[in-house]
């Protein structure tokens, strides 16, 4: 009986012990082996894991560098072209969706929640889930050690300074920064870059 238990799980074993090669090897056939296994052509780094290729779908010219987790078991990560994930971000999309559009630039460490435990009245807060998207622009630089809280809408071109916890609708076009972010300045990018538009 337990031997035959065992014999079943030989080919997950296998499975993940390829898995497990493949992130870890830094090889250009290792890399082809990345964007194969979570089926996309974008740019897939060492120690990245995405728990459910299904639920992942990326524009070419897309990254995700070192060491970036994301957690979506339910949920959904959309990611347009020429975007990126920094070195060892996390993203908690284990329900809902996580929207990131094209010319992005998110920094190493940040994290983006569209799931997360919540609070009500009574209840104990493990007890409690927050389940609500979150969607972030065209041309939005977000700085390193972010917090993405859920139901975060960030405008086109908007920057994020690092360390700042970014909460609701930030307006186009505008610098945020702080915990809770704040905007610092407005126009930065219709302003100040008239020839790029």
């Amino acid at each position: 009986m337990n031997i035959m238990r065992l014999l079943r799980g030989v080919p997950s074993l296998i499975g993940e012990t390829f898995v497990s090669l493949l992130r870890q090897n830094e090889s250009t056939l290792a890399a082809s082996g990345r964007r194969w296994l979570y089926g996309g052509s974008c740019h897939i780094d060492t120690q990245v894991v995405i728990t459910n290729p299904r639920g992942f779908v990326a524009a070419p010219s897309t990254a995700i560098y070192h060491g970036c987790y994301v957690l979506n078991q339910h949920g959904y990560l959309r990611m347009g072209s020429n975007s990126h994930l920094g070195a060892s971000c996390f993203v908690n999309v284990c329900y809902g969706n996580v929207t990131i559009g094209e010319g992005v630039a998110v920094g190493p460490g940040t994290k983006i929640f569209a799931y997360s435990n919540h609070y009500r009245h009574g209840c104990r807060v493990t007890d409690e889930k927050l389940t609500e998207d979150v969607v972030i622009g065209d041309n939005v630089f977000i700085g390193a050690n972010c917090v993405v809280l859920p139901g975060t809408h960030i405008g086109d071109n908007v920057i994020i300074a690092a360390g700042s916890i970014a909460k609701g609708n930030l307006t186009p076009d505008c610098i945020y920064g702080g915990a809770p972010c704040k905007i610092i300045r407005r126009g930065w990018f219709t302003t100040c870059i008239p020839s790029i538009r």
